[in-house]
């Protein structure tokens, strides 16, 4: 298991959404300088576990930044599709968050075991 918080990169809606599922950090932002910023961060943060961000975000930032995040072990990062991004089939945000954080956040039965 990873440990260390989820930090969330995205638009509003994912923001949004992974709020709802208990993430606590979660940045909106729309420029690519914005996002090489934060990322060239987080990667070297070692409270961070887990980094999710927009699969349209990370294919904006440079060519170095995306080798660094192949080499890294720690944090983990996660691309997930936007709501424009090429989705082969309709997934639900609730399936995003569950390939994201490993759990289902809709499964009465995970949460009635806390």
């Amino acid at each position: 298991m990873v440990e260390g918080k989820i930090v969330v990169i995205g638009d509003e809606l994912a923001i949004t959404g992974f709020k709802l599922a208990g993430v606590q950090e979660g940045y909106i932002v729309e420029k690519k300088e914005e996002v090489e910023h934060l990322l060239n961060n987080f990667l070297v943060d070692s409270s961070i576990g887990i980094i999710i961000i927009l699969d349209k975000l990370l294919e904006q930032v440079d060519w170095k930044i995306k080798r660094k995040i192949e080499l890294t072990a720690k944090p983990i990062v996660v691309a997930i599709p936007s709501k424009d991004g090429p989705i082969e089939e309709e997934v639900s945000l609730a399936k995003l968050i569950k390939r994201a954080l490993g759990f289902d956040i809709l499964n009465s039965n995970h949460n009635s075991k806390k």
